[in-house]
Protein backbone atom coordinates (compact mmCIF):
# COMPACT_ATOMS: atom_id res chain seq x y z
CA UNK A 1 0.00 0.00 0.00
CA UNK A 2 1.45 3.39 -1.01
CA UNK A 3 2.54 5.99 1.51
CA UNK A 4 -0.13 8.37 0.20
CA UNK A 5 -2.88 5.84 0.79
CA UNK A 6 -1.61 5.14 4.31
CA UNK A 7 -1.70 8.84 5.09
CA UNK A 8 -5.20 9.12 3.64
CA UNK A 9 -6.41 6.35 5.94
CA UNK A 10 -4.86 8.11 8.92
CA UNK A 11 -6.50 11.38 7.91
CA UNK A 12 -9.83 9.59 7.55
CA UNK A 13 -9.49 8.12 11.04
CA UNK A 14 -8.67 11.57 12.46
CA UNK A 15 -11.55 13.18 10.60
CA UNK A 16 -14.15 10.65 11.73
CA UNK A 17 -12.79 10.83 15.30
CA UNK A 18 -13.29 14.61 15.26
CA UNK A 19 -16.90 14.71 14.09
CA UNK A 20 -18.54 14.35 17.50
CA UNK A 21 -15.57 15.04 19.76
CA UNK A 22 -14.65 18.52 18.58
CA UNK A 23 -18.15 19.83 17.92
CA UNK A 24 -21.18 20.84 20.03
CA UNK A 25 -18.91 21.98 22.85
CA UNK A 26 -21.75 23.95 24.42
CA UNK A 27 -23.40 20.56 25.05
CA UNK A 28 -20.54 19.12 27.11
CA UNK A 29 -21.38 17.23 30.28
CA UNK A 30 -20.43 19.36 33.28
CA UNK A 31 -21.44 18.32 36.77
CA UNK A 32 -19.73 17.88 40.15
CA UNK A 33 -16.75 15.81 38.96
CA UNK A 34 -15.92 18.19 36.15
CA UNK A 35 -16.41 21.20 38.43
CA UNK A 36 -14.14 19.94 41.20
CA UNK A 37 -11.43 18.93 38.70
CA UNK A 38 -11.45 22.41 37.21
CA UNK A 39 -11.47 23.96 40.70
CA UNK A 40 -8.43 21.94 41.85
CA UNK A 41 -6.42 22.45 38.65
CA UNK A 42 -6.86 26.23 38.73
CA UNK A 43 -5.87 26.72 42.38
CA UNK A 44 -2.29 27.82 41.56
CA UNK A 45 -3.60 30.43 39.13
CA UNK A 46 -5.30 32.21 42.03
CA UNK A 47 -2.35 32.26 44.41
CA UNK A 48 -2.95 28.97 46.21
CA UNK A 49 -0.63 26.00 46.51
CA UNK A 50 -0.94 23.10 44.11
CA UNK A 51 -3.36 20.64 45.76
CA UNK A 52 -1.44 17.56 46.95
CA UNK A 53 -4.32 15.30 45.90
CA UNK A 54 -7.22 15.04 43.52
CA UNK A 55 -10.92 14.37 43.82
CA UNK A 56 -12.41 11.83 46.22
CA UNK A 57 -13.02 8.38 44.75
CA UNK A 58 -16.31 6.51 45.05
CA UNK A 59 -14.91 4.61 48.05
CA UNK A 60 -14.00 7.82 49.90
CA UNK A 61 -10.23 7.85 49.29
CA UNK A 62 -8.55 10.97 47.93
CA UNK A 63 -7.24 10.37 44.43
CA UNK A 64 -3.69 11.07 43.31
CA UNK A 65 -3.02 14.60 41.98
CA UNK A 66 -2.01 13.53 38.46
CA UNK A 67 -5.24 14.90 36.93
CA UNK A 68 -4.39 18.34 38.37
CA UNK A 69 -1.04 18.21 36.60
CA UNK A 70 -2.56 17.05 33.31
CA UNK A 71 -5.16 19.80 33.41
CA UNK A 72 -2.84 22.59 34.49
CA UNK A 73 -1.31 23.28 31.03
CA UNK A 74 -4.84 23.33 29.62
CA UNK A 75 -6.18 25.85 32.16
CA UNK A 76 -3.16 28.07 31.46
CA UNK A 77 -4.54 28.44 27.93
CA UNK A 78 -8.12 29.13 29.02
CA UNK A 79 -10.42 28.92 32.03
CA UNK A 80 -13.41 28.31 29.77
CA UNK A 81 -14.64 24.71 30.27
CA UNK A 82 -15.59 24.56 26.57
CA UNK A 83 -12.02 25.34 25.50
CA UNK A 84 -10.58 22.92 28.06
CA UNK A 85 -12.97 20.19 26.88
CA UNK A 86 -11.94 20.91 23.28
CA UNK A 87 -8.30 20.37 24.22
CA UNK A 88 -9.11 17.08 25.95
CA UNK A 89 -11.18 15.98 22.95
CA UNK A 90 -8.37 16.93 20.55
CA UNK A 91 -5.92 14.92 22.64
CA UNK A 92 -8.23 11.91 22.31
CA UNK A 93 -8.58 12.42 18.56
CA UNK A 94 -4.79 12.40 18.19
CA UNK A 95 -4.63 9.34 20.45
CA UNK A 96 -6.98 7.46 18.11
CA UNK A 97 -4.68 8.39 15.23
CA UNK A 98 -1.72 7.04 17.22
CA UNK A 99 -3.73 3.90 18.01
CA UNK A 100 -4.22 3.36 14.27
CA UNK A 101 -0.47 3.71 13.63
CA UNK A 102 0.48 1.27 16.41
CA UNK A 103 -2.07 -1.38 15.46
CA UNK A 104 -1.16 -1.00 11.76
CA UNK A 105 2.52 -1.56 12.56
CA UNK A 106 1.98 -4.76 14.54
CA UNK A 107 -1.24 -6.24 13.15
CA UNK A 108 -1.60 -4.85 9.66
CA UNK A 109 -3.39 -2.04 7.82
CA UNK A 110 -6.82 -3.63 7.81
CA UNK A 111 -6.95 -4.46 11.51
CA UNK A 112 -5.62 -1.00 12.37
CA UNK A 113 -8.17 0.77 10.21
CA UNK A 114 -11.14 -1.33 11.38
CA UNK A 115 -10.23 -1.05 15.06
CA UNK A 116 -9.61 2.70 14.88
CA UNK A 117 -12.88 3.51 13.10
CA UNK A 118 -14.77 1.51 15.71
CA UNK A 119 -13.16 3.60 18.46
CA UNK A 120 -13.74 6.79 16.48
CA UNK A 121 -17.50 6.25 16.25
CA UNK A 122 -18.32 4.42 19.49
CA UNK A 123 -20.87 6.42 21.55
CA UNK A 124 -19.23 5.46 24.84
CA UNK A 125 -15.73 6.24 23.53
CA UNK A 126 -16.94 9.69 22.45
CA UNK A 127 -18.70 10.33 25.76
CA UNK A 128 -15.49 9.49 27.67
CA UNK A 129 -13.28 11.76 25.55
CA UNK A 130 -14.64 15.30 25.94
CA UNK A 131 -15.16 15.93 29.65
CA UNK A 132 -12.98 17.54 32.32
CA UNK A 133 -12.75 14.19 34.06
CA UNK A 134 -9.77 12.04 35.00
CA UNK A 135 -10.98 9.02 33.02
CA UNK A 136 -11.02 11.04 29.81
CA UNK A 137 -7.22 10.96 29.92
CA UNK A 138 -7.11 7.16 30.07
CA UNK A 139 -7.18 6.45 26.35
CA UNK A 140 -4.38 8.93 25.49
CA UNK A 141 -2.22 7.56 28.31
CA UNK A 142 -2.89 4.00 27.14
CA UNK A 143 -1.04 4.69 23.88
CA UNK A 144 2.51 4.82 25.33
CA UNK A 145 1.53 1.82 27.47
CA UNK A 146 0.41 -0.20 24.41
CA UNK A 147 3.39 0.88 22.31
CA UNK A 148 5.91 -0.04 25.02
CA UNK A 149 4.13 -3.36 25.56
CA UNK A 150 4.63 -4.28 21.91
CA UNK A 151 8.18 -2.90 21.83
CA UNK A 152 9.14 -5.13 24.75
CA UNK A 153 7.32 -8.29 23.65
CA UNK A 154 7.65 -8.17 19.85
CA UNK A 155 10.66 -5.93 19.16
CA UNK A 156 12.66 -7.14 22.19
CA UNK A 157 13.60 -3.56 23.00
CA UNK A 158 14.11 -3.65 26.75
CA UNK A 159 14.60 0.13 26.96
CA UNK A 160 10.83 0.45 26.76
CA UNK A 161 10.48 -0.98 30.24
CA UNK A 162 10.92 2.62 31.39
CA UNK A 163 7.92 3.73 29.31
CA UNK A 164 5.89 0.68 30.27
CA UNK A 165 6.39 1.08 34.02
CA UNK A 166 5.93 4.87 34.00
CA UNK A 167 2.77 4.76 31.88
CA UNK A 168 1.40 1.90 34.02
CA UNK A 169 1.81 3.98 37.16
CA UNK A 170 0.26 7.03 35.50
CA UNK A 171 -2.76 4.96 34.46
CA UNK A 172 -3.17 3.56 37.97
CA UNK A 173 -3.03 7.09 39.39
CA UNK A 174 -5.71 8.23 36.93
CA UNK A 175 -8.02 5.42 38.03
CA UNK A 176 -7.03 2.72 40.48
CA UNK A 177 -9.03 0.10 38.56
CA UNK A 178 -6.17 0.05 36.05
CA UNK A 179 -4.15 -1.92 38.59
CA UNK A 180 -6.48 -4.90 38.22
CA UNK A 181 -5.67 -5.16 34.53
CA UNK A 182 -2.03 -4.08 34.48
CA UNK A 183 -0.92 -6.41 37.31
CA UNK A 184 -2.13 -9.66 35.64
CA UNK A 185 -0.91 -8.45 32.24
CA UNK A 186 2.58 -7.79 33.66
CA UNK A 187 2.54 -11.16 35.40
CA UNK A 188 1.77 -12.86 32.07
CA UNK A 189 4.66 -10.94 30.50
CA UNK A 190 7.03 -12.23 33.18
CA UNK A 191 5.75 -15.78 32.70
CA UNK A 192 6.51 -15.44 28.98
CA UNK A 193 10.10 -14.63 30.02
CA UNK A 194 10.22 -11.33 28.21
CA UNK A 195 13.14 -10.32 30.40
CA UNK A 196 13.09 -7.25 32.63
CA UNK A 197 15.73 -4.57 32.15
CA UNK A 198 16.32 -3.56 35.77
CA UNK A 199 17.88 -0.20 34.92
CA UNK A 200 14.99 0.94 32.76
CA UNK A 201 12.45 -0.66 35.09
CA UNK A 202 13.60 1.51 37.99
CA UNK A 203 13.87 4.55 35.74
CA UNK A 204 10.22 4.07 34.82
CA UNK A 205 9.39 3.51 38.48
CA UNK A 206 11.00 6.81 39.46
CA UNK A 207 9.26 8.73 36.66
CA UNK A 208 5.91 7.09 37.34
CA UNK A 209 6.01 7.81 41.07
CA UNK A 210 7.11 11.43 40.66
CA UNK A 211 3.52 12.83 40.60
CA UNK A 212 2.76 11.00 43.85
CA UNK A 213 5.48 12.72 45.91
CA UNK A 214 3.29 15.65 47.11
CA UNK A 215 0.49 13.19 47.86
CA UNK A 216 2.79 11.00 49.97
CA UNK A 217 4.09 13.97 51.95
CA UNK A 218 0.52 15.15 52.50
CA UNK A 219 -0.49 11.74 53.85
CA UNK A 220 2.49 11.70 56.21
CA UNK A 221 1.63 15.19 57.38
CA UNK A 222 -2.01 14.26 58.08
CA UNK A 223 -1.25 10.89 59.71
CA UNK A 224 -2.54 9.25 56.53
CA UNK A 225 -6.20 10.18 56.76
CA UNK A 226 -6.85 8.32 53.50
CA UNK A 227 -5.24 5.16 54.86
CA UNK A 228 -8.14 4.95 57.32
CA UNK A 229 -10.60 5.46 54.48
CA UNK A 230 -8.90 2.68 52.49
CA UNK A 231 -8.97 0.31 55.46
CA UNK A 232 -12.73 0.78 55.84
CA UNK A 233 -13.21 0.24 52.10
CA UNK A 234 -14.90 -3.10 52.74
CA UNK A 235 -17.87 -1.32 54.27
CA UNK A 236 -18.52 0.56 51.05
CA UNK A 237 -18.53 -2.22 48.45
CA UNK A 238 -21.51 -4.16 47.20
CA UNK A 239 -22.84 -6.75 49.60
CA UNK A 240 -23.22 -9.16 46.72
CA UNK A 241 -21.23 -9.57 43.53
CA UNK A 242 -22.86 -8.18 40.41
CA UNK A 243 -23.15 -10.28 37.25
CA UNK A 244 -23.48 -7.04 35.29
CA UNK A 245 -19.71 -6.89 35.49
CA UNK A 246 -19.52 -9.58 32.82
CA UNK A 247 -21.76 -7.58 30.47
CA UNK A 248 -19.79 -4.35 30.72
CA UNK A 249 -16.90 -5.30 28.35
CA UNK A 250 -19.50 -5.89 25.61
CA UNK A 251 -21.59 -2.84 26.43
CA UNK A 252 -18.73 -0.35 26.43
CA UNK A 253 -17.87 -1.18 22.81
CA UNK A 254 -20.80 0.82 21.47
CA UNK A 255 -23.93 2.09 23.25
CA UNK A 256 -24.81 -0.67 25.70
CA UNK A 257 -26.09 0.69 29.03
CA UNK A 258 -26.20 4.22 27.59
CA UNK A 259 -29.89 4.63 28.50
CA UNK A 260 -29.18 5.80 32.09
CA UNK A 261 -27.31 8.77 30.61
CA UNK A 262 -30.59 10.03 29.16
CA UNK A 263 -32.76 8.68 31.97
CA UNK A 264 -36.45 9.47 31.47
CA UNK A 265 -35.58 11.39 28.31
CA UNK A 266 -34.94 8.09 26.55
CA UNK A 267 -38.65 8.37 25.71
CA UNK A 268 -38.00 11.60 23.78
CA UNK A 269 -35.06 9.91 22.04
CA UNK A 270 -37.17 6.91 21.05
CA UNK A 271 -40.04 9.03 19.77
CA UNK A 272 -38.02 11.59 17.84
CA UNK A 273 -35.22 9.33 16.59
CA UNK A 274 -37.11 6.07 16.27
CA UNK A 275 -34.72 4.69 13.64
CA UNK A 276 -31.72 5.15 15.95
CA UNK A 277 -33.63 3.64 18.86
CA UNK A 278 -35.01 0.64 16.97
CA UNK A 279 -31.93 -0.23 14.92
CA UNK A 280 -29.50 -0.04 17.82
CA UNK A 281 -29.77 -3.83 17.97
CA UNK A 282 -27.20 -3.91 15.18
CA UNK A 283 -24.62 -3.18 17.88
CA UNK A 284 -25.44 -6.50 19.52
CA UNK A 285 -23.68 -8.25 16.64
CA UNK A 286 -20.46 -6.92 18.15
CA UNK A 287 -21.22 -9.06 21.20
CA UNK A 288 -20.85 -12.10 18.95
CA UNK A 289 -17.85 -10.76 17.06
CA UNK A 290 -15.84 -9.97 20.20
CA UNK A 291 -15.35 -13.57 21.46
CA UNK A 292 -14.63 -14.67 17.88
CA UNK A 293 -11.99 -11.96 17.65
CA UNK A 294 -10.46 -13.08 20.95
CA UNK A 295 -10.25 -16.66 19.69
CA UNK A 296 -8.72 -15.63 16.35
CA UNK A 297 -6.27 -13.30 18.10
CA UNK A 298 -5.23 -16.02 20.55
CA UNK A 299 -4.54 -18.48 17.74
CA UNK A 300 -2.96 -16.10 15.22
CA UNK A 301 -0.79 -13.84 17.36
CA UNK A 302 1.00 -16.24 19.65
CA UNK A 303 3.50 -13.79 21.12
CA UNK A 304 0.82 -11.40 22.31
CA UNK A 305 -1.92 -13.94 22.96
CA UNK A 306 -1.64 -13.28 26.70
CA UNK A 307 -3.63 -10.07 26.10
CA UNK A 308 -6.74 -12.25 25.88
CA UNK A 309 -6.64 -13.91 29.34
CA UNK A 310 -5.65 -10.57 30.92
CA UNK A 311 -8.76 -8.93 29.45
CA UNK A 312 -11.03 -11.85 30.37
CA UNK A 313 -9.70 -11.86 33.93
CA UNK A 314 -10.66 -8.24 34.69
CA UNK A 315 -14.42 -8.72 35.31
CA UNK A 316 -13.66 -11.80 37.42
CA UNK A 317 -11.37 -9.69 39.63
CA UNK A 318 -14.07 -7.05 40.00
CA UNK A 319 -16.58 -9.82 40.73
CA UNK A 320 -14.35 -11.27 43.44
CA UNK A 321 -13.81 -7.84 45.02
CA UNK A 322 -17.56 -7.09 44.81
CA UNK A 323 -16.97 -3.78 43.09
CA UNK A 324 -19.77 -1.65 41.68
CA UNK A 325 -20.29 -2.46 37.97
CA UNK A 326 -19.51 1.09 36.79
CA UNK A 327 -18.91 1.05 33.07
CA UNK A 328 -15.90 3.40 33.27
CA UNK A 329 -14.06 0.70 35.23
CA UNK A 330 -13.60 -1.04 31.87
CA UNK A 331 -12.07 1.88 29.99
CA UNK A 332 -8.62 0.44 30.71
CA UNK A 333 -9.27 -2.54 28.39
CA UNK A 334 -11.12 -0.74 25.58
CA UNK A 335 -8.14 -0.51 23.15
CA UNK A 336 -7.74 -4.27 23.45
CA UNK A 337 -11.47 -4.87 22.98
CA UNK A 338 -11.45 -2.78 19.78
CA UNK A 339 -8.34 -4.62 18.63
CA UNK A 340 -10.07 -7.97 19.10
CA UNK A 341 -13.15 -6.66 17.30
CA UNK A 342 -10.99 -5.40 14.43
CA UNK A 343 -9.26 -8.79 14.22
CA UNK A 344 -12.64 -10.52 14.12
CA UNK A 345 -14.00 -8.40 11.25
CA UNK A 346 -10.68 -8.60 9.40
CA UNK A 347 -10.81 -12.38 9.68
CA UNK A 348 -14.17 -12.48 7.91
CA UNK A 349 -12.85 -10.08 5.27
CA UNK A 350 -10.19 -12.66 4.41
CA UNK A 351 -12.34 -15.82 4.17
CA UNK A 352 -12.82 -17.46 0.78
CA UNK A 353 -16.58 -17.62 1.06
CA UNK A 354 -17.71 -14.55 -0.90
CA UNK A 355 -21.13 -14.41 0.75
CA UNK A 356 -19.56 -14.33 4.22
CA UNK A 357 -16.96 -11.81 3.10
CA UNK A 358 -19.58 -9.51 1.60
CA UNK A 359 -21.74 -9.85 4.70
CA UNK A 360 -18.80 -8.87 6.91
CA UNK A 361 -18.01 -5.78 4.83
CA UNK A 362 -21.67 -4.79 4.77
CA UNK A 363 -21.90 -5.24 8.53
CA UNK A 364 -18.81 -3.10 9.19
CA UNK A 365 -20.01 -0.26 6.96
CA UNK A 366 -23.43 -0.49 8.60
CA UNK A 367 -21.89 -0.33 12.08
CA UNK A 368 -19.89 2.79 11.25
CA UNK A 369 -22.73 4.59 9.45
CA UNK A 370 -25.26 3.71 12.10
CA UNK A 371 -22.87 4.75 14.87
CA UNK A 372 -22.55 8.14 13.22
CA UNK A 373 -26.32 8.47 12.99
CA UNK A 374 -26.79 7.26 16.57
CA UNK A 375 -24.34 9.88 17.85
CA UNK A 376 -26.12 12.55 15.81
CA UNK A 377 -29.45 11.50 17.36
CA UNK A 378 -27.94 11.37 20.85
CA UNK A 379 -26.43 14.87 20.74
CA UNK A 380 -29.49 16.27 18.98
CA UNK A 381 -31.57 15.00 21.88
CA UNK A 382 -29.24 16.63 24.38
CA UNK A 383 -29.18 19.88 22.37
CA UNK A 384 -32.96 19.99 22.11
CA UNK A 385 -33.74 19.16 25.73
CA UNK A 386 -30.66 20.82 27.31
CA UNK A 387 -31.43 19.62 30.86
CA UNK A 388 -31.38 15.83 30.67
CA UNK A 389 -33.32 13.82 33.26
CA UNK A 390 -30.53 11.27 33.50
CA UNK A 391 -26.87 11.07 34.42
CA UNK A 392 -25.97 13.65 31.77
CA UNK A 393 -27.76 16.46 33.58
CA UNK A 394 -27.85 20.07 32.41
CA UNK A 395 -25.59 21.05 29.51
CA UNK A 396 -22.68 23.35 30.31
CA UNK A 397 -23.99 26.27 28.22
CA UNK A 398 -27.04 26.63 30.47
CA UNK A 399 -25.05 26.10 33.66
CA UNK A 400 -22.67 28.85 32.55
CA UNK A 401 -25.57 31.19 31.75
CA UNK A 402 -27.25 30.63 35.13
CA UNK A 403 -24.05 31.21 37.08
CA UNK A 404 -23.02 34.31 35.17
CA UNK A 405 -26.40 35.89 35.87
CA UNK A 406 -25.75 35.45 39.61
CA UNK A 407 -22.25 36.91 39.39
CA UNK A 408 -22.94 39.68 36.87
CA UNK A 409 -22.94 42.41 39.57
CA UNK A 410 -19.38 41.36 40.50
CA UNK A 411 -17.76 41.27 37.04
CA UNK A 412 -15.19 43.86 38.14
CA UNK A 413 -14.37 42.07 41.36
CA UNK A 414 -10.72 40.91 41.36
CA UNK A 415 -11.88 37.44 42.46
CA UNK A 416 -14.58 37.12 39.79
CA UNK A 417 -13.00 34.21 37.85
CA UNK A 418 -12.20 32.26 40.99
CA UNK A 419 -15.72 32.77 42.37
CA UNK A 420 -17.20 31.43 39.13
CA UNK A 421 -15.02 28.31 39.24
CA UNK A 422 -15.65 27.79 42.97
CA UNK A 423 -19.39 27.91 42.27
CA UNK A 424 -19.06 24.75 40.15
CA UNK A 425 -18.23 22.79 43.33
CA UNK A 426 -21.33 21.43 45.13
CA UNK A 427 -21.56 22.29 48.82
CA UNK A 428 -21.54 18.59 49.68
CA UNK A 429 -18.00 18.19 48.33
CA UNK A 430 -16.67 20.90 50.66
CA UNK A 431 -17.54 19.12 53.90
CA UNK A 432 -14.54 19.18 56.21
CA UNK A 433 -14.75 15.49 57.04
CA UNK A 434 -13.77 14.40 53.51
CA UNK A 435 -10.43 14.52 51.72
CA UNK A 436 -10.89 17.56 49.45
CA UNK A 437 -11.75 20.06 52.17
CA UNK A 438 -9.16 18.66 54.59
CA UNK A 439 -6.59 19.03 51.85
CA UNK A 440 -7.42 22.62 50.88
CA UNK A 441 -8.45 24.40 54.06
CA UNK A 442 -6.50 24.77 57.29
CA UNK A 443 -9.09 25.18 60.10
CA UNK A 444 -6.65 27.21 62.22
CA UNK A 445 -6.14 29.68 59.41
CA UNK A 446 -9.89 29.86 58.78
CA UNK A 447 -10.48 30.58 62.47
CA UNK A 448 -7.89 33.39 62.42
CA UNK A 449 -9.52 34.91 59.33
CA UNK A 450 -13.14 34.46 60.46
CA UNK A 451 -13.89 38.18 60.77
CA UNK A 452 -12.36 38.91 57.35
CA UNK A 453 -14.34 36.09 55.75
CA UNK A 454 -17.62 37.20 57.30
CA UNK A 455 -16.94 40.78 56.25
CA UNK A 456 -16.36 39.55 52.69
CA UNK A 457 -19.77 37.83 52.70
CA UNK A 458 -21.40 41.06 53.80
CA UNK A 459 -20.02 42.76 50.67
CA UNK A 460 -20.26 39.79 48.28
CA UNK A 461 -22.90 37.39 49.65
CA UNK A 462 -22.48 34.94 46.75
CA UNK A 463 -18.71 34.44 47.13
CA UNK A 464 -18.46 30.66 46.94
CA UNK A 465 -14.73 30.74 47.72
CA UNK A 466 -15.58 31.93 51.23
CA UNK A 467 -18.69 29.79 51.58
CA UNK A 468 -16.78 26.64 50.65
CA UNK A 469 -14.06 27.41 53.19
CA UNK A 470 -16.52 28.10 55.99
CA UNK A 471 -18.55 24.97 55.27
CA UNK A 472 -15.31 22.98 55.47
CA UNK A 473 -14.52 24.60 58.83
CA UNK A 474 -17.90 23.95 60.44
CA UNK A 475 -18.25 20.36 59.16
CA UNK A 476 -14.80 19.06 60.02
CA UNK A 477 -16.50 17.47 63.01
CA UNK A 478 -20.14 17.08 63.96
CA UNK A 479 -21.14 20.58 65.13
CA UNK A 480 -22.90 21.10 68.45
CA UNK A 481 -26.25 22.83 68.91
CA UNK A 482 -24.55 26.02 70.06
CA UNK A 483 -22.65 26.27 66.76
CA UNK A 484 -25.85 25.69 64.80
CA UNK A 485 -27.66 28.41 66.74
CA UNK A 486 -24.76 30.84 66.27
CA UNK A 487 -24.81 30.29 62.52
CA UNK A 488 -28.58 30.72 62.42
CA UNK A 489 -28.35 34.05 64.24
CA UNK A 490 -25.46 35.32 62.11
CA UNK A 491 -27.14 34.25 58.85
CA UNK A 492 -30.07 36.53 59.70
CA UNK A 493 -27.60 39.42 59.76
CA UNK A 494 -25.31 38.25 56.94
CA UNK A 495 -27.29 36.72 54.03
CA UNK A 496 -24.09 35.24 52.59
CA UNK A 497 -23.94 32.92 55.62
CA UNK A 498 -27.37 31.41 54.93
CA UNK A 499 -26.12 28.64 52.59
CA UNK A 500 -23.46 27.80 55.19
CA UNK A 501 -26.00 27.57 57.98
CA UNK A 502 -28.31 25.39 55.86
CA UNK A 503 -25.52 23.03 54.79
CA UNK A 504 -24.10 22.69 58.31
CA UNK A 505 -27.60 22.09 59.71
CA UNK A 506 -28.20 19.37 57.11
CA UNK A 507 -24.83 17.82 57.97
CA UNK A 508 -25.74 17.90 61.67
CA UNK A 509 -29.14 16.24 61.13
CA UNK A 510 -27.69 13.49 58.93
CA UNK A 511 -24.97 12.76 61.48
CA UNK A 512 -27.55 12.46 64.28
CA UNK A 513 -29.69 9.90 62.44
Amino acid sequence: MSLVKKNLLLLLVLFVSSIFRLTNLDLIEFKADEGINLFLATRPLFGHEFPPGGTVSSVGVTNFPITNYLLFPLVLISLDPKVISFQIALLNVLAIGAFFLIIRKYYGETVGFLSSLLVATSPWAILFSRKIWAQDFLFPLLLPFILSLHKIVLDKDSRYWAVYVASSLFLIQIHQSALFFIAPLTLFMVIKKTGINIKYFFLGLALGLLPTVPFIFYQLKTECFDCLMALTYGGRVNETSIFLLFQRPFQILSQGNLSPILGKDIVYFAENFSLAYLLKQIFYLEYLLLPIGMLVFYKKYKRTRFFVPAVILLPFIYFFLKLEPHIHYFLIITPFLYLFLGVSISYFFSVKNQVLKTAAKTLFVSLILFSLYYNFAFYSTIGNLRNIQGDYGQIYADTEKDIKIIYKPYENDPHYDEMIIASYVPYGLTHGNIGIARMLYDPKETERNMEVLEERLKRVPVDRRVQNELIAYFTRQIPNEETIETLRTKSAQIPGLTPIYEEVLKFYKEAKK
